[in-house]
């Protein structure tokens, strides 16, 4: 591995301990996501300097605005879409993109799989069906919330589903292949 992949690395123990606090706590604090920002940057300044820093920064501007509207929807909490800023401090500009798209797509998929688990699927259909037929025959939008206690009130660690979506990126790049030398290496050891 070379210095180049210092920053993944450092990715890669923020994203495992976020994933395992978010299950834990159901929240993320902010000294993991504000530190994990501000590494991403000082990294991203240290290996590529000016260029290293506007990087970092469209990276933590695309994953801030991005989930932001989520937040606002009240779909996830303010730590996921703190996360998903940090996260893109690592991975800059456009891989944060990317990695946005695959952790909505991995979100969705793990929160349909964890409704299925607590038996609210059923349930989540129904509302979502009963809305779209408001919208069908009246033209307008109307969102009927979960009743207390249903599935879909509870709550989801997203920030597995953010290390999910990043792990993909990452892979996807090719910045876990130095990670998979190494362990390549120790088998043949």
């Amino acid at each position: 591995m070379t210095l180049d992949s210092l920053p993944t690395g450092a990715l890669l123990a923020i994203l495992i301990a976020a994933a395992f606090i978010d299950m834990r706590r159901h929240r993320l604090p902010n000294a993991l996501t504000a530190s994990a920002a501000l590494l991403g940057i000082i990294l991203q300044c240290w290996l590529q300097g000016w260029n290293g820093l506007l990087n970092g920064l469209a990276g933590f501007f695309t994953g801030l605005f991005l989930l932001l509207p989520f937040y606002a929807a009240h779909w996830m909490g303010a730590g996921d879409v703190k996360l998903m800023a940090a996260v893109g401090t690592f991975l800059g500009w456009p891989d944060t993109l990317l990695a946005v798209a695959l952790t909505t797509g991995a979100g969705s998929i793990a929160a349909l799989g964890f409704l299925a688990a607590q038996g609210g699927l059923i349930e989540y259909g129904r509302r979502y069906g009963l809305m779209a037929k408001c919208l069908f025959f009246t033209g307008k939008v109307a969102y009927v919330p979960p009743t207390p206690g249903e599935s879909s009130s509870l709550l989801f660690p997203y920030a597995l589903a953010i290390a999910l979506g990043t792990l993909t990126t990452l892979a996807w790049v090719g910045r876990l292949d130095p990670f998979l030398e190494t362990l390549r290496g120790f088998g043949h050891a």
